[in-house]
């Protein structure tokens, strides 16, 4: 028993850890975060299926493995979200009388479970996923952590935090308290009903080589083991432990006072009695009319959207993430985890509202308001665990074009006022905008090359002119822009307008 101790708390230190580190990660002031808890980004599920093209395939590799073995270990370490509901109930726990902190067991929501998950498979197998944004565990940390964790601690700090909107504040505060409600009095009711990832690990979790397991010539039938089971997944009447929605907490182990529960290998064959009380556990085979259902009509489904959306590339309000590509490839692999926000030192990236489409709710976009991207910056392609910003060489990224300078001269305080400026030559990397003399004048007057800007928005930022007399248009798809003819390492350091 000793041992099982040690194991439940490693368990909950490491937890611990993970929730803290990743917690830290999107509400840290230091883009510096990034490159410490870069790892742990690279280790979530769902993100790694959609990035399999760009290096996700080993992570899919290692969680699926480590299920089969061990059980659902994934949702207790390394998801965050699981993470979290399980401090939640644990709060719950404590402020509830000794009679209220009893649980019991409940039947599965098999129907529910594997309809979502189907759903979900068979959406991304089209690559429609908008599902996923709102359903993927991960993501649903990560947006949650980005617009109301970190705004707040910003505010504490006295800071002001110019990526904050109000819009994904809310949408980020309905989900929070959706979940903290659900965790305070059911648990894990999310993991093991709607998350997709839980019930597609629950089925591997099923066929685990390592099982808890309730030895059923020993046990007593105390409800120990029950009422201590935060998945409520123990039916100690018969006794029976339905593994595809335990995570392997250790807690029923701990309780009981005869060593009837215990983590061991499975498989093996096992006496008669106690193979009759597994074939007692919920089965996903009872379901198959409702999954049958939930294919054929998501089917019909992606096949109607298929033909209905617009299929034309559009122009687009804002500009991308370098590395994105294009709406459609943006829509089809990122989960709006938002941690490109919380690691971009500029806060340049912010939620998109309604830029990308009904489909493009939330996921990253460009905004020159407050900044302008890096030259020499990749954090968002570093720390996005999809690949829908996709990782390259620096000197590639330098050359991406996600949008293309247009310069109104009516507006430059050059023009209007004669007033000698030069802002936006300073800040083009990339020579784009340059200062040229015109026949009659001594003054220096901008003049653009458009095939040169990468669409960085240093022009635009540091423009002093109200309206601005230069502002970058984002593109619909991004390429590479003509090399510059001089060797441009500029790495500026913004003080007011610069100049």
């Amino acid at each position: 028993m000793q041992a099982y101790g040690f194991l439940r708390w490693a368990r909950r230190i490491i937890a611990l850890a993970v929730f803290l580190g990743l917690t830290y990660f999107f509400i840290s002031f230091s883009a510096k975060a990034a490159e410490v808890w870069n790892a742990l980004l690279g280790l979530q599920f769902v993100p790694a299926i959609l990035g399999i093209a760009t290096g996700g395939l080993v992570t899919v590799l290692i969680v699926l493995l480590l299920t089969l073995l061990s059980g659902r270990i994934y949702c207790s370490l390394l998801c965050p979200l699981g993470i979290y509901q399980d401090i939640v109930y644990r709060i719950g726990w404590f402020l509830r009388n000794k009679k209220k902190r009893r649980t019991h067991y409940t039947k599965p929501h098999n129907t529910i479970r594997y309809s979502i998950l189907i759903i979900v498979v068979i959406c991304v197998a089209f690559s429609f996923v908008f599902l996923l944004v709102w359903l993927d565990p991960y993501g649903l940390f990560g947006k949650i952590a980005t617009n109301i964790g970190r705004p707040l601690a910003y505010f504490v700090s006295g800071s002001k935090y110019d990526a904050w909107n109000l819009a994904a504040f809310l949408v980020s505060g309905v989900i929070l308290v959706a979940l903290t409600v659900t965790a305070f009095f059911k648990g894990r009711l999310y993991c093991n009903t709607i998350c997709p990832v839980g019930a597609l690990l629950g089925l591997i979790s099923r066929y685990s080589m390592f099982r808890v397991m309730i030895d059923p010539e020993s046990c007593t039938h105390c409800q120990l083991c029950s009422m201590n089971c935060k998945a409520f997944c123990i039916d100690a009447g018969k006794p029976v432990i339905d593994n595809s929605r335990c995570v392997v907490c250790f807690n029923c182990i701990s309780k009981c006072a005869k060593g009837s529960v215990t983590y061991r290998f499975a498989w093996k064959p096992e006496k008669k009695a106690l193979s009759a009380a597994e074939e007692k556990q919920p089965s996903a085979g009872n379901n198959r009319r409702a999954f049958l259902l939930a294919v054929m009509g998501t089917g019909a489904g992606i096949v109607l959207l298929n033909r209905f959306t617009e299929k034309k590339k559009l122009d687009i309000p804002k500009a991308m993430p370098p590395g994105a590509g294009t709406p459609e490839r943006l829509k089809d692999t990122c989960i709006a985890c938002h941690a490109c926000i919380a690691a971009c030192p500029a806060h340049i990236i912010k939620p998109a509202m309604g830029a990308f489409g009904w489909q493009g709710f939330l996921l990253p976009s460009v905004s020159y308001e407050n900044g302008f991207c890096g030259y020499d910056c990749q954090k968002c392609q570093e720390v996005c665990p999809s690949g829908a910003l996709q990782m390259m060489p620096l000197e590639e990224k330098k050359r991406v074009k996600m949008g293309v300078v247009k310069l109104m001269l009516e507006n430059c305080i050059v023009e209007k006022f004669g007033t000698d400026c030069g802002a936006c030559d300073e800040h083009c990397p990339v020579k784009a905008v340059k200062m040229s003399s015109r026949e009659g004048s001594d003054k220096l007057f901008p003049k653009t090359t458009p095939s040169l800007c990468i669409g960085c928005g240093g022009c635009e930022f540091i423009c002093p002119a109200r309206p601005k007399a230069i502002v970058v248009l984002p593109l619909s798809e991004q390429r590479q822009a003509d090399a510059p003819v001089i060797d441009a390492t500029i790495n500026i350091e913004v003080d007011g307008f610069g100049f």
